[in-house]
């Protein structure tokens, strides 16, 4: 593809009993400035009448399908729901949260200029029951490459689902996940897309602007966390499964920490936290003391150069 040329985008939706939000969502996307190649709804086994207000909806629109199926969990709705797609990019939505008119416009323009850019994120306004960014302030970045970063620190690069986009190629990648594994994402399957990303070498870009609206009610998947520690720790076991399956997936082994100099230089602006994270994974490298100490001179080279420009 080059440059010039404008991917076309799926929005995939997965809807779950959120009849009195899901409407307003799928009107943000038929209000793009850029429109989508398709919307792609997925009701997983609604119980609020979600399906009928779709059907009523969007039966007879060109652009809207709607798929239903037994409740399965937020990522086997996108695995049902992508294997319809058709565009370039992959645009994911949630049921209850809404895009400025200009996302995927703002997106498009990324994928179309840069080829090599596979991931990109955005921040997002919360609304609701609160009413502020989800991330502070700042520049666009260009996060570069992440797999040392993400196989071994586990730095969560991205936004809940609503706010994230990836090529096709690489949400096929993401996707197949053996069926033992997708069952531990019945919720916050965001995660799998995220760190999964990094892991397999997507090359990722935050815009700082923000272009979607993330509703904060008392169902949403992060609340429910909050009170069970159990919930909690079978998240973490999933989610340590999950990492697992993608570092066997791309076969990273001790031996790539050698590479975390080279990692850290894609990066064309990286922060000190980074440089930080870095450091820590060359001096795990199976490397002689001063060939680590070399790269490692190396590594804080580009990050001072970087801070001057």
């Amino acid at each position: 593809m080059t440059a010039s040329v404008r991917p076309t985008v799926s929005v995939l939706v997965s809807s779950y009993n959120y009849a009195a939000f899901v409407v307003e969502a799928i009107e943000s996307v038929l209000a793009q400035t850029e429109p989508a190649l398709e919307i792609i709804i997925v009701d997983d086994g609604s119980r609020d009448g979600s399906p009928e207000l779709l059907r009523r909806h969007y039966g007879d629109h060109p652009e809207v399908t709607l798929i239903e199926q037994a409740n399965g969990g937020q990522l086997q709705a996108w695995i049902t729901g992508f294997a319809q797609a058709r565009g370039d990019i992959i645009a994911l939505l949630d049921s209850d949260d809404r895009w400025n008119p200009d996302y995927l416009q703002r997106i498009v323009d990324v994928y179309a200029a840069r080829p090599e850019v596979d991931f990109v994120y955005t921040n997002m306004q919360l609304f609701g029951d609160l009413g502020e960014p989800m991330f502070k302030p700042g520049p666009d970045r260009d996060l570069g490459l992440s797999i040392l970063l993400n196989a071994y620190y586990h730095r969560f690069q991205g936004a809940a689902t609503s706010a994230v986009s990836l090529r096709s190629a690489l949400m096929a990648r993401l996707l197949a996940l053996p069926p033992e594994r997708a069952a531990d994402w019945l919720s916050r399957p965001d995660d799998c897309i995220v760190y999964g990303a990094d892991i397999l070498g997507a090359h990722k870009v935050y815009l700082a602007d923000t272009l979607v609206g993330h509703r904060e009610h008392g169902s949403n998947a992060l609340k429910s966390f909050g009170p069970s520690p159990l919930r909690v720790y079978r998240h973490v076991v999933g989610s340590e499964r999950m990492l697992e399956f993608y570092r066997r997936q791309a076969g990273i082994t001790p031996r790539w920490l050698r590479m975390a100099k080279a990692e850290f230089r894609t990066k064309p602006a990286p922060t000190f936290w980074e440089l930080r994270a870095y450091s820590w994974l060359l001096f795990q490298a199976p490397m002689p003391l001063a060939k680590r100490i070399e790269h490692w001179v190396g590594m804080l080279g580009h990050y001072l150069k970087s801070r001057r420009r």
